[in-house]
């Protein structure tokens, strides 16, 4: 029970129980806890480990093999998913955020295969990705006193005010200076 969520002291936000200083980034932002174990079982290509994915997007490493990402001059490697036309914004890709690290170039095709978000994959060189802030869920208060958690996950820039009561699981980049790489392997 020592994974168990609790409000700080003061009422001032979300922690855990047992809270070590690792348990938080250099923002402040608490982070869900999942187990270690490298190596053991199978991968599961719909879920980021938490940790893994953190460290993966901070250095730029591959999500499949946590070798170093491809990097040429036109920049860092990362597969998205191509949106529906009706998600296009302007000057899109410009400015997207990612929850998903970058790839080497002899990963592409079977995170392609592999992957459950990647159903129409489009594959980015980029040049100044960008640390943006976190993906997971808020909390707050019931007029109890206890905890609830939102019913669905979402984004959240650092600097936000809402971070004190938010459980992170992904962090996300935001891609900058982008240009579309052809030839996609499916």
């Amino acid at each position: 029970m020592g994974d168990a969520l609790t409000v700080r002291p003061g009422g001032t936000g979300l922690a855990y129980r047992n809270e070590a200083p690792a348990d938080r980034d250099r923002h402040g932002v608490l982070w869900a806890r999942l187990t270690e174990a490298p190596g053991v079982g199978r991968p599961d290509f719909r879920a980021l480990h938490s940790y893994r994915q953190r460290h993966a997007m901070f250095h730029l490493l591959c999500q499949v093999c946590g070798g170093p990402a491809s990097r040429t001059s036109r920049g860092v490697l990362f597969l998205i998913q191509r949106p529906g036309p009706a998600e296009v914004l302007a000057g899109w890709p410009e400015g997207v955020l990612s929850t998903k690290p970058p790839v080497c170039e002899p990963c592409v095709a079977l995170a392609v295969r592999h992957c459950p978000h990647l159903t129409n994959p489009l594959a980015l060189r980029v040049r100044k990705p960008r640390v943006w802030g976190v993906f997971g869920g808020l909390f707050s208060l019931t007029p109890g006193g206890l905890l609830a958690q939102s019913q669905t996950d979402d984004y959240l820039p650092y600097g936000s005010p809402a971070a004190r009561w938010f459980l992170a699981s992904q962090l996300v980049i935001e891609l900058t200076r982008c240009s579309e790489v052809t030839g996609v392997p499916r």
